[in-house]
C-alpha cells in the first residue's frame, strides 16, 4: 500500500488533482485544517477555509487531516468532515511546526498523552468513518516511542502513520525506519495497522520498506513534489512531461482558487519550480515561473521554452 502524505500548504485540492490523475495511490490525503478554525470561523473566510477540504471524486479513497488540542471541536469537526463526504478522518500529532506544537498541536500531543486518547475517543464516537492518527517517534529521543505507540493503541485508532523523526529534528537528518519497525511491532501486537513515512523518493523502495521493515503501506511526501506520477513508477519524468504538468496544475490551481482573491496564485508558484527542475535552463525557468500571476502566463513562460 502507498499513499500520499498530508503536507500542509502543498497537499492542496489541486496537487491531489494531478496525483490522483498521474499517479492514482492507494489513499490520498489532505493537508490539515484546524478544528479551531472550523469552529470559530464563518461567513465568506470559513468558504475559502472549505476550499482546503474541497476534493475531487477521483482522489477516493481521501482523507481530511484535522489538528488541534480541543476535544470538543474534534467532535464538531468529525461530524463536518463525515458530512462533507470524506472516507476518513485523520488527526495530526506529528506537525512540529513551533506554531501548532507549542501550543500543544501537532506533535505537541506526543507530551500530553491521556489529552492525546481522549481526542482520538472523541473523535471515534462522533463519526462513522475510520480515524487515524500521524505521528513522530517521540519528540526529543526516539526511547519515547514504545510508550507512545502503547499510549496510542489503548484507544485503537483504524492506522498509525509514523514519521520516522522526533518533533526536535523537524525534517532534518534521516528517518528513522529501524525505530518505524519496532513501533510496528508493537502497533501489529494490538491489531492495528502501520504506515511509514519519511525520505521515501522511489516508488520502488515502497516494496523495499514495506518487507524490510513490516510496515503494512508506505507514505510519500517530498517525493512527489514535482512529480505526481511518482505513484504510477514515473522515477525521471521527461522535460516536456514535466513542463505539461506545470501547465495543467497552474490552470486546475486557478479553476478551483481564483475566487480567492488578488494573490491567489501565490501558493502554486512553490509547485511550478518543483516542475522546473532536472534539465538545462531549469534555473532560468524557475526564476521566470515565480513572476507569473496566472495559468496562461504560466503557459506562455513554458511555450518559449518548449
Amino acid at each position: 500500500m502507498v499513499g500520499l502524505s498530508p503536507m500542509d500548504g502543498v497537499t492542496d485540492a489541486a496537487f491531489r488533482y494531478m496525483v490522483a490523475k498521474y499517479g492514482k495511490p492507494d489513499v490520498i490525503f489532505t493537508e490539515f485544517v484546524s478544528v479551531d478554525a472550523l469552529h470559530f470561523t464563518q461567513g465568506e473566510r470559513r468558504e475559502r477555509l472549505l476550499q482546503t477540504f474541497r476534493f475531487d471524486p477521483g482522489e477516493r479513497p481521501v482523507v481530511a487531516q484535522v489538528f488541534g488540542r480541543t476535544p470538543e471541536l474534534f467532535a464538531e469537526a468529525a461530524e463536518l468532515i463525515e458530512d462533507m463526504g470524506f472516507d476518513g478522518i485523520d488527526i495530526n500529532m506529528g506537525c512540529p511546526a513551533k506554531k501548532v506544537s507549542e501550543q500543544g498541536a501537532g506533535a505537541g500531543l506526543i507530551r500530553t498523552p491521556k489529552l492525546a486518547q481522549e481526542i482520538i475517543r472523541v473523535t471515534k464516537a462522533n463519526t462513522s468513518l475510520p480515524v487515524s492518527v500521524k505521528t513522530r517517534i517521540g519528540v526529543t529521543d526516539k526511547t519515547e516511542m514504545e510508550e507512545w505507540m502503547e499510549t496510542l493503541m489503548e484507544v485503537a485508532p483504524a492506522v498509525v502513520s509514523l514519521h520516522g523523526r522526533t518533533l526536535r529534528q523537524l525534517y532534518t537528518g534521516e528517518a528513522d525506519w529501524e525505530t518505524i519497525a519496532r513501533a510496528g511491532e508493537i502497533v501489529h501486537h494490538h491489531g492495528g495497522y502501520i504506515l511509514g513515512n519519511g525520505d521515501v523518493k522511489k516508488i520502488k523502495d515502497v516494496r523495499r520498506k514495506t518487507l524490510e521493515y513490516g510496515v503494512d503501506g508506505v507514505l510519500i511526501g517530498r517525493g512527489a513534489e514535482g512529480n505526481p506520477g511518482i505513484f504510477a513508477g514515473i522515477k525521471d519524468p521527461t522535460k516536456e512531461q514535466r513542463l505539461a504538468w506545470a501547465v495543467e496544475h497552474a490552470r486546475k490551481f486557478e479553476e478551483i482558487f481564483q475566487n480567492l482573491g488578488v494573490n491567489y496564485f501565490m501558493p502554486v508558484r512553490k509547485h511550478l519550480a518543483w516542475y522546473a527542475h532536472g534539465f538545462p535552463g531549469a534555473g532560468e525557468l524557475r526564476q521566470n515561473l515565480m513572476m507569473t500571476n496566472s495559468a496562461e502566463e504560466v503557459a506562455e513562460v513554458i511555450a518559449r521554452v518548449v
